[in-house]
C-alpha cells in the first residue's frame, strides 16, 4: 500500500539559456486531466510566439498512476520524455512541467537538445521544492459520551485528526489516521475500553 507520495511544493517558473536558444522552465502541480490541459494553454497564451511547447506530467499514485509526455515538434525523445525523467528523478506525481523553447538559429542535435531540455526541467523543479504527502484512512469508532475523552486523546496521540462528530443515542467520531497507525490504534482503543469501541475503516482513503 502507497503511504505517501512526493508533490512540488510551489508552481515555479526558470530561465535557461543555452547557447543561443531560450528555454523557459514552468511547473505546476496537476491532479485532473482538465488542470493538465488548463497549464498547457496557460503556457500557450504566456509565450505565444515561441517555436516548441514541450512537457511531461505524472498523475496519480500507487495502481493509478498515469503519465503523457510531448515534444511538441521537436526530434522523438528529445524534449518530453528528458523533462519525465526530471520528475520521476524526484519520484514525484501530480506533477506537469512544460519547457518552452526561442529557437536561437543555431540547430544543437540530439544530444544537445535531450541536455537542455533536461536542464531546464531539472532547474524548475529545484526552484518548485518538493513536499510530502501522507495517505490517510478515514475511521469510524462509535463510542458512549463517557469514553469522548479516552478517544480523543488516544488518537491525539497517534497524530490523527477529528474530521466530524455526531452526537445522537452514542457518538460517532470520524478521524483520519496514518494506515501504519490503524491496527495497533484499534487494539488499544479495544483494550482499554475492555472491548466496548472498536474501530470501522471508512470506504476509502484520503489526504
Amino acid at each position: 500500500m502507497t503511504l505517501e507520495y512526493f508533490v512540488i511544493d510551489h508552481p515555479a517558473a526558470v530561465k535557461v539559456p543555452v547557447g543561443l536558444c531560450r528555454f523557459f522552465g514552468d511547473a505546476a502541480q496537476v491532479e485532473t486531466e482538465e488542470e493538465i490541459k488548463s497549464f498547457l494553454e496557460e503556457m500557450k497564451k504566456k509565450y505565444p510566439d515561441a517555436n516548441h511547447h514541450c512537457w511531461a506530467y505524472r498523475l496519480g499514485y500507487g495502481s493509478k498512476n498515469t503519465f503523457r509526455y510531448s515534444d511538441d515538434g521537436e526530434p522523438s525523445q528529445t524534449a518530453g520524455a528528458p523533462i519525465l525523467t526530471a520528475i520521476d528523478h524526484l519520484k514525484l506525481t501530480n506533477t506537469m512541467v512544460i519547457v518552452t523553447r526561442y529557437y536561437g538559429g543555431v540547430n544543437q542535435g540530439v544530444g544537445g537538445l535531450i541536455r537542455a531540455y533536461h536542464l531546464a526541467a531539472a532547474s524548475v523543479l529545484q526552484e518548485a521544492g518538493v513536499k510530502t504527502v501522507t495517505i490517510l484512512t478515514g475511521i469510524l469508532i462509535p463510542c458512549r459520551y463517557d469514553q469522548i475523552s479516552l478517544v480523543s486523546r488516544e488518537l491525539e496521540a497517534v497524530h490523527a485528526s477529528i474530521t466530524a462528530t455526531e452526537y445522537q443515542m452514542e457518538v460517532l467520531i470520524q478521524a483520519k489516521i496514518r494506515p501504519i497507525d490503524l491496527e495497533r490504534f484499534a487494539a488499544r482503543l479495544f483494550d482499554l475500553s475492555s472491548g466496548t469501541v472498536t474501530v470501522k475503516r471508512a470506504e476509502k482513503e484520503e489526504e
